[in-house]
């Protein structure tokens, strides 16, 4: 299982290693939001291993679970993966305005503490596997004693059936202050949970 026992959900005890990807059931997401997210890509599976793109209406999305939400299209280019910004909710936009739609990831996230290269690795992962992913890690940030939580969602959509296309990502930041900005300027980066989600995975 990739969790870390001691220091999930126990902030000042953040693990300062990634996590080997452990399997675990949708009841492990430490979120409603993300969990309900989760839950309707599972639906919308229909008995396939993954949905495809078209099967996700947004309207089908509760209200509060959008600013949460965003689509990435797989851009594959030889062996390198890359990502590219189809839809962003609000929360990952805030801190400077940019909508970042049509942008790569790359030229968005800090790469401050590793963070971009955690996040593109996840994505990654999660792409090659085709598999729903649920992660959550720490951040830290000069001047704060008490590290920030991200949980986050990836899951998997395909036209084929088979290649990962698109994904569907939901995140929800957990910070100390209402209103720090979604994007700190992190110094220190630590993994908590790494799993694939499955629902017939033994508890």
């Amino acid at each position: 299982m990739g969790v870390d026992q001691g220091s999930a959900g126990t902030a000042d005890r953040a693990p300062k290693r990634r996590l080997p990807t452990g399997i675990a059931r949708g009841s492990i997401i430490g979120d409603a939001r993300l969990e309900t997210l989760y839950r309707y890509w599972l639906e919308r599976c229909g008995g396939r291993a993954m949905p495809r793109r078209a099967d996700i209406d947004p309207v089908a999305i509760p209200a509060a679970i959008w600013p949460h939400v965003m689509i990435l299209e797989v851009v594959r280019e030889g062996t390198k993966i890359r990502f590219r910004y189809r839809r962003a909710g609000a929360v990952f936009w805030r801190v400077d305005g940019a909508e970042p739609t049509g942008r790569f990831i790359e030229d968005v996230l800090p790469a401050t503490a590793g963070y971009l290269d955690y996040v593109v690795a996840i994505y990654t992962e999660m792409t090659e596997a085709a598999r729903p992913m649920y992660s959550e890690n720490y951040f830290t940030r000069d001047g704060q004693s008490v590290p920030m939580r991200t949980r986050r969602v990836s899951l998997p959509l395909s036209n084929d059936g088979v290649a990962v296309d698109t994904i569907l990502a939901g995140h929800v930041f957990e910070y100390p202050r209402e209103r720090d900005p979604a994007f700190p300027t992190v110094d220190g980066l630590c993994e908590a949970v790494r799993v694939y989600l499955d629902e017939t995975a033994v508890i």
